[in-house]
């Protein structure tokens, strides 16, 4: 940092005073006597001979002169680096030295006792570490004892400073400071006073010291632009924070290897993500904590409150960007901060609670969820828990667990977030409803009913394959009320189904049914029917008073349409002789609600409330 140059041994600095002090008496004396051009040549003189006990690297002077009766004026000062004279360690535009003219007569024998202000302009300090830890400017000022013993008391002044530090292990490159303010050098010390400090694009009032390499400064900062500050870090640089923040850094430590404790406050602003097409948070408060050494973040404390959401964290950060931290959020709305789970109809306000890895432009999170009221699929649950597994690239389910009324669902899985979605869910049920399970897939259809039993959901390059094995008790489709059904099926890629084994318990018999999609389209499907009550069955209740006692029948089924507007025909025909009548054959034709048995018309009763 810019003053760091003037850390020089007691016993130059109090050389250099008592230099330029002699030169005082004689220019002030001179000057009284009309010699000002033998005043001129006997201070740069003076100056240059006080320069070369200063600093041990060459020093080129500009301008050199008196300017009034309280000043001199060094315009152009350059010092050089011992080693290599081609190297540049300070620069300074313009050195003003004040002093009290009044002082300088009382104190004739103690000149430098008169000098009451150095104001450096423009000073501009290269800083570059070597090896074996070292500094270049611990080349800048020649070594000395102070003869006396007494401990060099001096103000500096300095305006529009810079310096350049490089090779500081913070892992950003050359760091560029800026300095102005008032500085006081106490023996080997420097301390700030009254100091404003530029750095990483953002301006702080400082305070603290300098000592022998090591640092103890604290940095204070209000209504700074927080984006700019983390623009400046690898761990950082690709989020963008629009908001201004309260910020107070402490800096100790090494300079060559600085510890930087930071407090940061933050009142409504956003947080982006440029990458991402300019994903967007909002925040209503903001408050962390962090320490940043060896090019490691450590967020010791992070709360971001947005709304009723409050988002938690606590870890690290390398310098390659890899994250390690622990997150807890709670009401965190899903569909709100989560956008892409939109298309998959999942919403809802979530605790959660895990760990955050990778980078910021690959992020992986594995935790735990909870979630109340929402929607999953279209399954509206009224709450949801299990862990998770989220990356830019996939969902990863691993028991969870939904409740939606008296219902609950199992599900475990895998969802791709491809441009085509790719799915891969086992769904169990316990006290299911098949019209939870008909929403979720978007399947219309007047089926209702408890539902037990397992689904696989598989979805590939766009096209949908499933299978289960499902039990249904209390259950009605259209104006068919039956006591339990249960059914083991497959669907393919190119929507064939399957049924391995269909059974419909009803009428107090039972209905078995098997088959498979058939090359045009058509579900075509062995119907046998087993000791049923023809009053009971809506297809036969107009022939009761002909059949005596239950029935067995037997026959085909062509199924074609949806599950909202069907299109069936049956042929079924009695196994035995009826008691007024044999043979008996009955040709069913469902159209939607429309049902035909024999050419004659039917009541389908209307849906049940």
């Amino acid at each position: 940092m810019p003053p760091s140059r003037i850390n020089a041994p007691a016993g130059a600095k109090r050389q250099l005073k008592i230099l330029l002090g002699t030169a005082l008496i004689m220019a002030v004396l001179l000057g009284l006597m009309g010699g000002e051009v033998d005043a001129f040549v006997n201070i740069r003189g003076t100056v240059e001979t006080a320069m070369a006990e200063l600093f041990q690297g060459p020093v080129e002077l500009g301008e050199v002169g008196l300017s009034g009766l309280n000043k001199i004026v060094v315009h152009e000062l350059t010092v050089k680096d011992p080693l290599d004279n081609s190297a540049v360690i300070l620069t300074v535009d313009e050195l003003v030295m004040r002093y009290s003219l009044l002082e300088l007569v009382i104190h004739l024998s103690n000149a430098e006792k008169a000098v009451n202000e150095i104001v450096l302009c423009r000073p501009r300090l290269w800083v570059r570490a070597e090896e074996g830890n070292q500094w270049n400017i611990s080349r800048l000022f020649r070594t000395r004892n102070n003869p006396n013993g007494s401990d060099v008391d001096l103000t500096l002044k300095v305006e529009s400073g810079e310096a350049v530090l490089a090779g500081t292990n913070l892992g950003i490159g050359d760091i560029a400071v800026g300095l102005d303010g008032v500085l006081k050098v106490k023996g080997p010390k420097l301390v700030l006073e009254r100091a404003s400090f530029r750095v990483f694009d953002s301006e702080f009032a400082a305070s603290g010291t300098l000592d022998a390499g090591a640092l103890d400064l604290v940095l204070k900062g209000s209504r700074l632009d927080l984006g700019r500050i983390t623009a400046c870090f690898p761990q950082t640089q690709d989020i963008l924070v629009r908001g201004r923040a309260e910020m107070e850094v402490r800096a100790s430590g090494a300079l060559a290897a600085p510890v930087l404790n930071a407090m940061v406050v933050m009142e409504r602003g956003r947080v982006e993500f440029p990458a991402y097409d300019h994903l967007a948070y909002s925040v209503d408060k903001l408050e962390g904590f962090f320490r940043y050494e060896d090019q490691t973040l450590e967020v010791t404390k992070l709360d971001v409150i947005q709304g009723d959401a409050r988002f938690q964290a606590r870890g690290v950060i390398d310098g390659q960007g890899q994250m390690n931290l622990n997150i807890l959020a709670q009401a965190f709305d899903l569909e709100k901060n989560l956008g892409f789970l939109e298309r998959y109809g999942f919403s809802g306000k979530a605790n959660v609670a895990g760990v955050l890895s990778g980078t910021i432009l690959q992020p992986d999170f594995r935790g735990e969820l909870y979630v109340t009221k929402g929607t999953f699929w279209n399954l509206a649950y009224d709450e949801l828990r299990g862990q998770v597994a989220l990356d830019l690239d996939s969902l990863d389910l691993t028991g969870w667990h939904i409740r939606s009324d008296r219902s609950i669902y199992a599900l475990a899985g895998r969802i791709g977030f491809g441009a085509v979605p790719e799915v891969d869910l086992t769904l169990q049920c316990s006290a299911g409803r098949a019209e939870h399970v008909l929403a979720m897939f978007e399947v219309p259809g007047d089926l209702a009913g408890r539902l037990d039993g397992t689904l696989e959901f598989k979805s590939a390059s766009g096209a949908w394959t499933a299978a289960g094995k499902v039990h249904m008790t209390d259950a009605r489709y259209q104006g068919q009320r039956f006591e339990s059904g249960s059914v083991e099926f497959s669907v393919g890629p190119d929507h064939r189904i399957s049924i391995q084994r269909g059974t419909v318990t009803m009428g107090g018999g039972i209905i078995d049914f098997s088959g498979a999609t058939q090359a045009d389209g058509t579900l075509m499907l062995d119907v046998r029917v087993h000791n049923i009550l023809p009053d009971r069955f809506v297809l036969l209740k107009d022939w009761a008073d002909q059949l005596d006692g239950r029935v067995n029948l037997s026959g085909t089924a062509s199924v074609r349409g949806s599950l909202e507007k069907p299109w069936m025909r049956m042929r079924l025909s009695l196994d035995e002789a009826a008691s007024q009548g044999t043979d008996m054959e009955f040709d069913v034709l469902v159209q939607g609600r429309q049902v035909v048995v024999n050419g004659r018309n039917l009541q389908i009763p209307p849906r049940a409330n």
